[in-house]
């Protein structure tokens, strides 16, 4: 079938749709691919399952969002553009939702797949990190080996992995496990107050305020927005005025502050660092 026109598509729209559709589909699949790779996805697998999901929402009802499309408001794919947007948000947030690992973070050590897990999806900050792999393994973890996990882990995210990320926290929820037969992914951590913890706290948390004195100011600022404040990456570019804040340049800056507390010896997490 010869390319429609968008008043005939539509007017073949209100008398067979299921014809129009035949034509719709042979006409702009093209322009539906481009959308979605335009939207960040380059993943044939991911894309054709995106594009599966277009064709549904399009096709459903006799393609009653084709036939109730106001032509006055602009192109046909300028129409589509959002159309993808939105299918591909949905999309995200549902991939997110599922909680499975990215293969870049399966292929890393277990240490820094428990560091992706409690940062990423438990909203752990990473002194309560610390705390809780160094009580599930009877083994002091120090607050520069979480640094450092998190340094790797930024490298080894993509900027579509982030947009998951983000997605997922817009969406949290309870934590679960990997595998959830095996119950809670940390034990619960007894919050009474003991004076050697307390003076070994204030020792690590000034320990971590001279480690990060000693990083340029805005090397120092973007750790205390990140893994303080919880911004994310984009956040933290609108807050100091920056330009691309890249992964590359936060695992760099985390290699620098393990350094300093390496070099400092105050490697062990504060018990009560956290958000505020």
């Amino acid at each position: 079938m010869s390319s429609l026109t968008d008043p005939e598509l539509r007017a073949l729209l209100a008398v067979d749709p299921r014809r129009a559709w035949r034509a719709f589909i042979d006409q702009h699949t093209p322009t539906l691919l481009a959308l979605i790779e335009r939207a960040g996805v380059v993943d044939r697998d991911e894309a054709m399952e995106i594009y599966v999901l277009a064709c549904e929402r399009l096709s459903e009802h006799d393609c009653d969002r084709l036939r109730r499309r106001d032509p006055a408001k602009g192109s046909i794919q300028a129409w589509l553009a959002v159309v993808i947007r939105h299918i591909v948000v949905d999309w995200v947030r549902s991939r997110a939702g599922r909680r499975r690992l990215f293969g870049a973070i399966k292929q890393l050590d277990p240490f820094d797949r428990q560091v992706f897990e409690l940062y990423y999806w438990e909203d752990r900050m990473p002194a309560e990190i610390a705390e809780i792999i160094g009580t599930r393994s009877a083994a002091p973890v120090g607050l520069d080996a979480v640094f450092a996990a998190l340094a790797r882990i930024e490298r080894a995210l993509t900027e579509r992995h982030r947009a998951d990320l983000l997605s997922l926290a817009r969406r949290s929820r309870a934590p679960v496990s990997l595998d959830d037969r095996e119950g809670p992914v940390a034990d619960v951590v007894d919050e009474a107050p003991d004076p050697e913890v307390a003076a070994a706290a204030r020792e690590s948390r000034d320990g971590l305020a001279r480690a990060l004195a000693s990083l340029p100011a805005e090397d120092a600022a973007i750790v205390r927005l990140k893994f303080i404040q919880g911004l994310s990456l984009r956040e933290i570019e609108r807050a100091l005025h920056l330009g691309r804040l890249t992964g590359q340049r936060l695992a760099a800056i985390l290699e620098a502050l393990r350094a300093a507390l390496a070099r400092s010896g105050s490697g062990e997490a504060p018990a009560d660092w956290t958000r505020s």
